[in-house]
């Protein structure tokens, strides 16, 4: 059997895990649990497990900091994420790991999470159907991988162990220059495994058919493949022939397999001490399809050329600017908000920062739909949806194309929704005609017609012409001029219009009426 390791920070949801699934009838066997990520590394290096399920959000070591010293372990163990669906930028960052399943725990049934658990089952039983004989010959492509790994994330601390493993693995003898070539894969129904598998078939066909050249393959972290490119007996590699390579590569993946990469090309190096500084180029150049657009090769340096390092201040979203167009139904000045927003993005050529603006975009819009929703459950289902679609979106062009939509489509839903609601502020605000004496907060009052607090807000604003607490404070100080006309005393009436302290009173009186109770009183008896 298979062997899983549980890790969750609170042990009710562990319990429910673990109660969810017959693990023995689907032939795995849970060996531990643990309630954070340090306690699971422990465990995971004691008796490293097939499968781990994982909860992101945890105390002392998080899921993420969990899963990057895992691949350093191992970096072909199956992963399963478990986590909420706000922590958007965590999944992401999880699925750049080469998590295997990403489910979300509120919408978790127990057939979606054996479907989860047989697939990455499958995935592991294809991979190791490898027979008795061919295991031992199978050692050496994972050491080096392990190594070209620890390479490319930088220098190693042992560098005298280093040099005996490249000298052991027979890669001291590659000729140079070499050159490290990053495949940035689109978002496809594939898993990793049968990516990667697609990958080295290619790569394999390609590099044979290319005189001698030679070539070592290996996942990265992120589980995106990479390839070092050296020269061999019969040809010493330049640029030219390496971008020839890369296209043939290319081309050779969309004919056979139908995918789509962009490869990004570093320049020469040589010494395998030099392969990090080419990986980041590598990276970095593939990274460049934000704006040049995928399928393409992107050599460091030509294709893509490092802007300056400016100090220019980070772009912010405008959060209460849009909020005020949206409630507004403003689509035009919206548009034209996020076309110069996206504008700025092109620009500066950072895909990091499109990365995060697009983040914040997104939880604002998910945001603005639950605000106008009462169907929570349609609103959930909508978050995953957007999800989905946003991370397979290649380019900044694709992205300010599906935001302008994402909010057209909401501006619509509010002016669809807005006659319905507009009754539902008549009955707030005769609420508050008939009990302003009492305490009468926004939540209560959102409350007490169905409406989320933001929505009630900035749909009161825009029906009523004033802010709730506006047209509160106005009722009530209508009502204590009335008053004031009577023998009352003034710090009764305020009491009595639902503003206790008497300072407060007065202050609020004198703000809107311009003069003190008191001498708002004088007056009127001297008129009278």
């Amino acid at each position: 059997m298979l062997r899983v390791v549980i890790v969750e920070d609170e042990y009710i949801v562990r319990y429910g895990i673990r109660s969810m699934i017959d693990w023995e009838k689907v032939g795995l066997t849970v060996i531990g649990e643990a309630s954070n990520g340090q306690e699971a590394l422990d465990l995971i290096r004691r008796e490293p497990p097939d499968i781990l399920i994982t909860d992101i959000k945890m105390p002392v070591m998080d899921g993420l900091a969990l899963i990057g010293e895992v691949r350093k372990i191992s970096p072909h163990m199956k992963i399963l994420i478990l986590s909420n669906l706000e922590d958007f930028q965590y999944a992401k960052e999880a699925i750049r790991y080469g998590v295997s399943e990403y489910l979300i725990k509120s919408d978790m049934m127990p057939r979606d999470f054996e479907e989860a658990l047989m697939k990455v089952k499958e995935a592991i039983e294809e991979t190791t159907s490898i027979s008795v004989e061919k295991r031992s010959a199978a050692v050496e492509p994972m050491l080096k991988e392990k190594l070209l790994l620890e390479l490319v994330q930088g220098s190693p601390a042992d560098s005298e162990r280093i040099q005996n493993s490249i000298e052991s693995l027979g890669l001291q003898d590659n000729r140079l220059p070499m050159y490290v070539l990053h495949l940035s894969k689109n978002a496809l129904q594939l898993s990793v495994t049968e990516e990667q598998a697609y990958i080295r078939k290619a790569l394999e066909s390609v590099v044979a058919d290319e005189h001698g050249a030679g070539c070592e393959m290996f996942p990265d972290k992120q589980g995106e493949m990479n390839v070092i490119l050296f020269s061999g007996a019969e040809i010493i590699l330049g640029s030219k022939a390496v971008r020839e390579i890369a296209e043939a590569l290319l081309a050779h993946l969309m004919d056979s397999y139908a995918m789509v990469c962009t490869i990004g090309v570093s320049g020469g190096i040589l010494s395998w001490g030099e392969l990090h500084h080419a990986y980041e180029q590598a990276l970095s150049a593939a990274k460049h399809k934000m704006f040049v657009g995928s399928g393409k090769v992107i050599v460091y340096g030509v294709d893509y050329v490092p802007a300056e390092s400016r100090h220019a201040e980070n772009l912010k979203v405008s959060t209460n600017h849009i909020h005020s167009m949206v409630y507004a139904y403003q689509s035009k000045e919206l548009q034209a908000y996020l076309e110069d927003l996206f504008g700025q993005l092109a620009s500066r050529k950072d895909p990091e920062m499109v990365h995060i603006i697009s983040l914040e975009l997104l939880i604002l819009l998910t945001t603005l739909w639950s605000d106008v929703s009462s169907d929570q459950r349609s609103v959930l289902d909508l978050k995953k949806q957007y999800f989905e679609e946003l991370s397979k979106l290649e380019t900044i062009e694709m992205s300010k194309a599906w935001f302008l939509q994402a909010f057209e489509e909401l501006v619509r839903h509010m002016i669809q929704v807005y006659n319905n609601d507009r009754n539902r502020i008549v009955k707030a605000a005769q609420y508050m005609q008939q009990h302003y004496q009492e305490e009468i907060s926004l939540h209560s009052i959102s409350s007490l017609v169905h409406l989320s607090k933001n929505y009630f807000a900035n749909l009161f604003k825009k029906e009523m012409g004033e802010s709730f607490l506006e047209h509160l404070t106005r009722i009530r100080i209508e009502k204590a001029k009335e008053l004031l006309r009577s023998e009352l005393k003034t710090a009764d009436i305020g009491h009595l219009v639902g503003i206790p302290d008497p300072k407060y009173f007065s202050k609020v009186f004198k703000k809107i009426v311009y003069v003190s109770p008191s001498e708002y009183r004088n007056r009127f008896r001297g008129e009278s």
